[in-house]
């Protein structure tokens, strides 16, 4: 066989060790690919840089993150240099100077890693069991990168009625200099592509046995999770029995529990997943980059806090919500000016908390939509599930009793905004629904604009379509 080599950077051997340390020797600069997987051993210590490689800030450390609410309006700058995506805040984004093109070069370059442990792991020596678990995640993982690229780069699958507009380019085993360059699907056939992974996973994961031995299950890809991310999935696809089908299962089986309104807020301010996350990125125990957490810090230690909540999202919750300003916010008064961070992702450096991906909260108002949108309605299901997530913030608040679909489904999505808010949601859910961008409280060049707007859908690098004759631009780049 001829032998490939694989460089390993720094990211993908750093220790992990929230979850399990990846090395018991000296890192090197290069391994022979068959030397990494040659046993389960080398099979996991590229599945923990795998995990470790979603912190950069051009992933969830930052830019999948703050995007979403960025564009949707929940999110302003409460600084005026040194800020970062504001060519995506004002809409001047180009494809050879954006700030989501390093996302886009980090998803790929993610995404060959991730093949490249489902091309080798099946020879390499070990327990079949723990082999199937390393598929399992790894097909995660690759679902999830697939669906980021998707959400980021595609527009919505309901732009054509069989979603036959272009989707991404789907990366299904490790690229090698010798083979075709890769073009873009359709957005079915890329759907389809995240909806196997994960399909495939459940399957796996039925069969397998635990990789790492610390860390919480919540750190770790699981059936569970791959049941929330599909059903996450199939609601952006318009499925709206399979989205309910998984929704479901997960909340009835899942053995997660929605937290009180008396420890919502502090759940935030923990390492220590809650019972109602159901997949977080962690953080080695001795971590003191930057994160999420950076651009949101009250104290700002690093120089990095940047991004304050806007009116438009304050404003939407009630005196009594345990979300509002008073909670879940710091407030800072910065050139006699005051700003609201959110306390979700408050603290960064050696303090900083995991990304929440996944809670059961969005698994219920999931199941809502669903069941909103199946035929017939569900109008039972959706307005409990969406009166337990609304009560749970605010027990004051009157039942959601509505009888009108539109109008059940716009309180669905209202609950969403307020409930997922800096969770890298909003826009996503805007664009998939056809509702138009509306930023009042806004100092961009363009703060409203329709959802058909192709600004909404970020470039493909112009490295990337340079080199790629057959890779084919987004619209009006």
């Amino acid at each position: 066989m001829k032998k490939f080599f694989i460089y390993i950077n720094i990211v993908f051997l750093i220790s992990f060790t929230s979850c399990e340390k990846l090395l018991d020797k000296d890192p090197i600069e290069q391994l022979s690919i068959e030397d990494l997987f040659s046993d389960v051993s080398g099979a996991k210590t590229a599945l923990s840089g795998a995990y470790r490689s979603l912190l950069s800030i051009n992933l969830y450390h930052r830019n999948l993150m703050v995007y979403p609410d960025l564009m949707g309006g929940n999110i302003k700058y409460s600084r005026t240099v040194n800020i970062a995506l504001d060519d995506i805040y004002n809409l001047t984004q180009r494809a050879n100077l954006s700030s989501m093109n390093a996302t886009y070069t980090d998803l790929y370059q993610h995404l060959n890693n991730v093949n490249n442990i489902i091309f080798y792991t099946p020879s390499a020596e070990g327990q079949s069991a723990q082999k199937n678990r390393i598929l399992a995640e790894a097909k995660c993982f690759r679902a999830l990168a697939h669906f980021d690229l998707l959400r980021v780069f595609a527009k919505p699958y309901n732009t054509t009625s069989d979603a036959s507009h272009l989707g991404i380019a789907l990366i299904l085993k490790p690229q090698l200099i010798t083979d075709p360059l890769p073009v873009r699907s359709t957005a079915a056939q890329s759907y389809e592509a995240v909806i196997n992974d994960l399909l495939e996973a459940i399957v796996l994961f039925e069969n397998s046995s635990p990789v790492f031995s610390s860390g919480t299950p919540q750190t770790y890809f699981s059936a569970n999770v791959a049941k929330a991310l599909l059903a996450k999935v199939y609601l952006y696809a318009n499925n709206w029995d399979k989205a309910y089908e998984y929704a479901d299962d997960v909340i009835r089986n899942g053995g997660y529990t929605l937290l009180s309104n008396a420890n919502y807020v502090a759940s935030w301010a923990t390492r220590n997943p809650s019972v109602e996350s159901v997949f977080e990125i962690a953080l080695e125990s001795n971590f003191s980059g930057s994160s999420l957490g950076s651009y949101y810090e009250v104290s700002n230690t690093g120089g990095f806090r940047m991004y304050a909540a806007t009116n438009d999202i304050l404003t939407l919750y009630s005196a009594n919500d345990i979300r509002r300003n008073s909670s879940l916010f710091n407030t800072v008064t910065i050139n006699n000016v005051n700003y609201s961070f959110t306390k979700k992702y408050a603290i960064g450096g050696l303090n900083a908390t995991p990304v929440k991906v996944l809670r059961l909260s969005e698994l219920y108002l999931i199941r809502a939509e669903a069941a909103a949108e199946r035929t017939p309605t569900n109008f039972t299901q959706a307005n409990a599930d969406l009166s337990l997530i609304i009560k749970r913030a605010d027990p004051t608040a009157a039942d959601a009793n509505f009888s009108n679909k539109a109008d059940l489904i716009n309180a669905i999505l209202l609950e969403r905004r307020k409930e997922l808010a800096f969770e890298g949601n909003l826009l996503y859910d805007l664009l998939r629904k056809g509702k138009n961008i509306n930023r009042v409280d806004c100092n961009a060049a363009t703060c409203s604009l329709p959802f058909t707007d192709n600004r909404l859908v970020m470039p493909i690098p112009i490295n990337t379509v340079d080199v790629n004759p057959g890779m084919e631009q987004n619209t009006d780049y």
